[in-house]
């Protein structure tokens, strides 16, 4: 087990209608009721029918509106349990509303309230709050501005409707306000970036997830639990009021609770039995009983939220607790942020894979420089020195040959430096430099190292060839004088350059030695064959007798 504590940070203020839809709803009744009683109050006309039960009903339905408030505010389960029948009432209300006031020149007759509301709805569509607000007061100030017209030109305004009409559209300008504002003026969800190079971040990536979703939805704590589908263990990090504890846990209830887990984000109170569960198709159902939960039980959490996280690198969910005033909306807010850390993780993954596979590229690379050039090297002095050996036994004069190998180690030594020159600074692709010159340099020099006959065919006058690749080309043919010489016990290689009719490169390497034997015959050098694949060429074996050949093709066109 392996802990990790992180420095604690303040926490910011919990707003308290923020995704808070059946508060801010419940709330609004209230208002509306208590305008209309004292609409209905102190205009003398009204109400049109049956006063003392029109009364009696406005002040049962505000009662039950202000219990409808309570219950919003104190209970989630409650508040989302009660939200058909609380709408059936009040299509209800409405409906005996518009029986105990309607008269022939009442205000349900006009379509001022309902052009108002189409208007405002309009407005929330295309520009959110800030044309919400823009619209009411344009309304509200033409409303105004038209009745002080009629006043001054003395045609009579009933002032009660007029206050009426101001005090619904101030009512329904502000519900529409904040639906404006909560559904589309939050930013976009991003979680912040954390230090360090990408692939070796997942530790940071986890607890600055957990630090933004704690803060985001007004949460005291937070904790991911991460199962990989390879590994038998569960990272679990908890962030408990900003003290971050990062825990593996072997096989048990939780990694089990992981692995047959519905991906559907939760609202829990697991002492009551009681749980709402996003469903796929943008629907809650709730669910009463036993409520198991591996990842709350784990941190002691009886009431909170539970989002899957889906992530390549295996299951994954996030919980939240200690939330001020939960209810079904965090359970949207906290989908988006599950789904943010699951892309948060997917990211580190690519970006570790693609870490590791430059790490294998660089270590391939290397390896075949090392075989195509220091390995044969060292085998082709090997050679030469057993040839030392005779000649000091025939007595014959060994310094010239010392001489030789002395100015070959000399050279060797400098391609070695530039190998690793290459490998700190890198190659520029856009410097180029004559192929046949370079090749005309290497055979000679291998002619001399391996004691055979060498000989290049080229066309005449320069191939400027990238020098990347006139690199590459230079170990190719490396290699396969040395394998025809170690191998196939060869006297001669000859190598041809030549362009093809569509300006692409041609290069054959041909020898006078043994071949490949019948066991031999299917096989393909290695480091040859992976440096003609890493620059899109094709490589073919001619197997003769005697001797072999090499032809290979490379798609880059050269310069003269």
């Amino acid at each position: 087990m392996t802990e990790t504590m992180t420095e604690k940070k303040p926490e910011s203020g919990r707003r308290k209608f923020n995704r808070k839809s059946g508060r801010v709803l419940a709330t609004s009744r209230v208002l509306i009721a208590v305008a209309f009683l004292l609409a209905l109050a102190l205009d003398p006309t009204q109400p049109a029918r049956n006063p003392h039960l029109c009364y009696g009903f406005l002040i049962g339905y505000l009662a039950w509106s202000l219990l409808l408030m309570a219950i919003a505010w104190c209970s989630w389960w409650h508040d989302f349990r009660l939200a058909g029948i609380v709408h059936v009432t009040d299509i209800a209300s409405f409906l005996a509303a518009v029986y105990f006031t309607e008269t022939s020149n009442g205000e349900f007759i006009s379509p001022f309230t309902a052009f108002a509301v189409f208007l405002l709805i309009n407005a929330t569509i295309r520009w959110g709050w800030n044309g919400i607000v823009g619209t009411a007061l344009i309304l509200l100030l033409s409303n105004g501005l038209a009745a002080a017209f009629l006043v001054a030109y003395g045609y009579d305004v009933d002032p009660y409707r007029f206050a009426r009409r101001q005090t619904y559209m101030v009512l329904l300008s502000i519900m529409l306000t904040w639906l404006g504002s909560d559904r589309r003026g939050r930013p976009p969800l991003a979680l912040p970036e954390p230090p360090g190079i990408p692939g070796e971040r997942r530790v940071q990536v986890m607890s600055g997830a957990l630090a933004y979703a704690r803060h985001s939805i007004g949460a005291g704590g937070a904790a991911i639990a991460l199962a990989q589908d390879e590994e038998p263990w569960v990272d679990v990090m908890r962030d408990d009021d900003g003290a971050v504890i990062h825990t593996r846990i072997g096989p048990g209830p939780l990694a089990d609770s992981l692995a047959s887990r519905d991906c559907a984000a939760t609202l829990f109170d697991r002492r009551r039995g009681r749980a709402i569960v996003a469903r796929t198709d943008s629907r809650h159902e709730t669910r009463k009983g036993l409520v198991e939960i591996g990842l709350a039980a784990h941190c002691n959490v009886d009431t909170g939220l539970l989002v899957p996280i889906c992530s390549a690198a295996g299951k994954g969910v996030l919980l939240l607790w200690d939330i001020a005033d939960v209810c079904v909306d965090d359970l949207g807010e906290a989908t988006g942020l599950a789904r943010e850390i699951g892309l948060a993780l997917d990211r580190e993954e690519m970006a570790a894979l693609a870490q590791s596979a430059a790490v294998a590229g660089v270590r391939n690379a290397l390896a075949r420089d090392l075989h195509d050039s220091v390995a044969q090297f060292l085998a082709g002095t090997q050679f030469r020195l057993e040839a030392l050996r005779r000649w000091l036994r025939e007595g014959r004069d060994p310094d010239p040959e010392i001489i030789a190998m002395k100015d070959a180690l000399r050279h060797e030594q400098g391609q070695l430096r530039a190998m690793i020159e290459r490998l700190r600074l890198g190659e520029s692709g856009d410097r180029g430099t004559d192929l046949v010159a370079e090749l005309a340099a290497l055979t000679d020099e291998l002619g001399h190292h391996w004691r055979i006959i060498t000989k290049l065919d080229a066309t005449p006058g320069q191939l400027v060839a990238p020098i990347a690749l006139t690199y590459e080309l230079r170990q190719v043919v490396r290699e396969a004088v040395a394998n025809a010489v170690r191998h196939g016990g060869c006297s001669q290689v000859s190598v041809a350059v030549t362009r093809d009719e569509r300006d692409a490169l041609r290069l054959s390497i041909s020898d006078d030695g043994r071949g490949f034997s019948d066991e031999c015959a299917k096989m393909r050098p290695r480091s040859i064959s992976e440096r003609v694949e890493a620059l899109g060429g094709r490589l073919q074996i001619c197997h003769g007798h005697p001797g072999a050949r090499l032809e290979i093709q490379i798609p880059v066109r050269l310069t003269t």
